[in-house]
C-alpha cells in the first residue's frame, strides 16, 4: 500500500481563494509553545488559537494556517468524522473559531495524531547520515553510524549545542511492511507532517474534499527509498 504527503494545495487558486489563507491570528494561544509532549495524548488544557482568513480565502476541507505548525491539522469537523472510518490510530480535537471578515466559522478543529511513527518506519540501520553544516549545504562530514531512533535522539541533542553543524542523511530508508495505517505523522525528522495511504486519498479526491494536495513519498527526494 502507497502513502503519500498530505499537503495543502497552494497553488489551486480556484480552489482555496489565495494562495495563503490564514497568515495571521486573532490570537496565537499556545499552539508555539513548547508545552506539548514530543508524543502522546495532550492531557491538558491549553490557550487555542483564533486563525483570520485572508478576504478571498475560501473555507476548505483542510485550512491553511501559517503560524499553526505542522504538528497540527486545521480540518472541517465533518472531514474527521470521515476519517474515523479509516485506520488512523489515536487522534485528538478541539474544536476552534475561524475568523472571515466579520463572521467566524465554527466547524473547523485543531487536530493531531498523538503518536507520530518514525521509530516504527524508519530503518536506521539501511538509512545513511553524516554530519553538515548550515554554513555550507555542500559541505560533506564524517558519516554517523545511527542504530535506532533512541540513538537518533542522542546525536541530535549533541548537534543542538553547534551554532554550525547539524545531522544530515544521505540515504533514508522508509519501511511500511509493518503497518497497516490509512494515516500517520513523523515528527522531529526531515519531512515531517502527515501522510495518507493510497487508499484514503482515493477516498478523499472520491469524496472532492476541498484543499489537498499528495505528493508520494519517493518523488519527495531521491535520497528516500520505501519498502513496502
Amino acid at each position: 500500500m502507497k502513502y503519500f504527503k498530505l499537503e495543502y494545495n497552494s497553488l489551486n487558486i480556484q480552489e482555496t481563494g489565495t494562495q495563503f489563507q490564514c497568515v495571521s491570528v486573532e490570537k496565537i494561544g499556545d499552539i508555539q509553545s513548547n508545552i506539548f509532549p514530543m508524543e502522546g495524548s495532550i492531557d491538558f488544557s491549553f490557550d487555542l488559537p483564533i486563525p483570520i482568513m485572508q478576504s478571498k480565502a475560501k473555507p476548505t476541507t483542510i485550512l491553511n494556517v501559517i503560524p499553526v505548525n505542522n504538528r497540527f491539522l486545521i480540518l472541517k469537523n465533518y472531514f474527521i468524522d470521515f476519517i474515523k472510518n479509516f485506520e488512523i490510530g489515536e487522534f485528538e480535537s478541539w474544536k476552534i473559531k475561524v475568523k472571515h471578515k466579520n463572521d467566524y466559522y465554527d466547524d473547523y478543529s485543531l487536530f493531531v495524531l498523538s503518536f507520530p511513527l518514525q521509530k516504527e518506519i524508519i530503518d536506521f540501520e539501511k538509512s545513511k547520515f553524516y554530519k553538515g553544516k548550515f554554513t555550507d549545504q555542500s559541505f560533506l562530514g564524517e558519516d554517523i553510524i545511527i542504530k535506532d531512533y533512541e540513538n537518533y535522539l542522542t546525536v541530535q541533542n549533541k548537534f543542538q549545542n553547534s551554532d554550525d553543524d547539524f545531522l544530515k542523511f544521505k540515504l533514508l530508508s522508509l519501511d511500511f511492511s509493518k503497518i497497516e495505517v490509512d494515516m500517520f505523522r513523523i515528527w522531529n525528522f526531515p519531512f515531517g507532517g502527515y501522510y495518507v495511504s493510497e487508499r484514503l486519498k482515493n477516498s478523499i479526491e472520491e469524496k472532492r474534499f476541498t484543499g489537498f494536495a499528495f505528493q508520494e513519498i519517493e518523488e519527495m527526494d531521491k535520497r528516500i527509498k520505501v519498502i513496502y
